[in-house]
């Protein structure tokens, strides 16, 4: 691992002198100093007079010396145990925002721990695809978020609910988008039900959402697979919000959109018969639409009924 020397004596050493303090009680400030040719140990205390002079004087150290070698042996491996970790913390964080696959290890009080290899991934309730069932054992893909504070091992907090955790299984599916001539312009999810992702493309006469639906619909069939029962819409992005907003809308057809740019709500009126789809369950669909564009949306029948609002 290329430790210092001296890094690893002054490890030692601090080791030592605690040992010595809990062993002995001595008064002041205990340091011990190691001499690595020979191995004598020597340690001092320091401490002050009420008249405020430094006293310092050698302390004995024959009746340590049989506790010392197994304090310095704990206290080597311990370090490098900790090196090892934030080494691997470090390697971790390096790939922050890509997919890891790893094995589920086991689940307690709601989180989800993941045998990631190098570092076990820690996956709470919230970052969880609600309704789905992850047994130890199960080979599982996930998102890594970002490190987190383990004394005993490397752990990372990682995600299967993450807007992120999409974006990365689209990128992996779809060639067109690591070649960069279809990029991700947006994403609005609502784990475990639905995503809907708003692409464009940088070549003319290339379909966007044709690259990422794939030949006969593997690459989305691929991406559903991996999100179990959650509906995955793709619609095509606009920097015209009119046409973006009645795509995001989609499967429902929208009659006719208008914008208002200074309170960035969009009007929409819909055939009566696509009102509930544009709505959808539980307002769900008008919800991730408004999300997908930042339109507020106020969907209206064509036949003048009152207006039905998403934020």
């Amino acid at each position: 691992m290329g430790i210092p020397i001296e890094e690893m004596v002054h490890t030692v050493e601090g080791a030592l002198a605690a040992a010595y303090v809990r062993a002995f009680s001595p008064a002041g400030y205990v340091t011990v100093k190691l001499d690595t040719k020979t191995g004598a140990l020597h340690v001092r205390s320091r401490s002050t007079n009420p008249d405020g002079t430094v006293v310092e004087e050698e302390l004995p150290s024959e009746d340590f010396k049989r506790m010392a070698a197994q304090t310095a042996k704990h206290a080597v491996l311990r370090h490098i145990h900790d090196l090892e970790r934030e080494k691997v913390l470090r390697d971790v964080a390096e790939h922050r925002g890509e997919l890891a696959t790893g094995v589920i290890d086991r689940t307690e009080g709601g989180t989800i721990y993941v045998d990631l290899g190098r570092a076990e991934g820690v996956m709470p309730p919230e970052e969880q695809i609600p309704g789905e069932q992850l047994h130890p054992g199960r080979p599982v893909l996930v998102v890594i978020l970002d490190t987190q504070h383990n004394r005993k091992q490397a752990q990372v907090r990682v995600s299967r609910a993450a807007r992120s955790f999409v974006h990365r299984l689209l990128e992996a599916e779809v060639p067109e988008i690591k070649a960069g001539t279809v990029q991700i312009r947006s994403i609005a999810r609502e784990p475990g039900l639905r995503t809907k992702i708003a692409v464009s493309s940088s070549e003319p006469g290339l379909d966007p959402v044709g690259a990422c639906v794939g030949p006969k619909g593997v690459r989305h069939r691929a991406i559903l697979s991996e999100l179990s029962s959650e509906h995955v819409d793709i619609v095509p992005w606009s920097d015209d919000p009119e046409t973006f907003v009645a795509a995001a809308l989609g499967p429902a057809k929208a009659e006719r959109v208008t914008i208002d740019r200074v309170t960035r709500t969009a009007t929409v009126l819909v055939p009566r018969s696509q009102l509930s789809l544009a709505i959808g369950r539980d307002g769900q669909n008008a919800r991730l639409a408004a999300k997908l564009t930042g339109f507020r949306i106020d969907i209206k029948p064509s036949e003048g009924d009152g207006p039905i609002a998403a934020e």
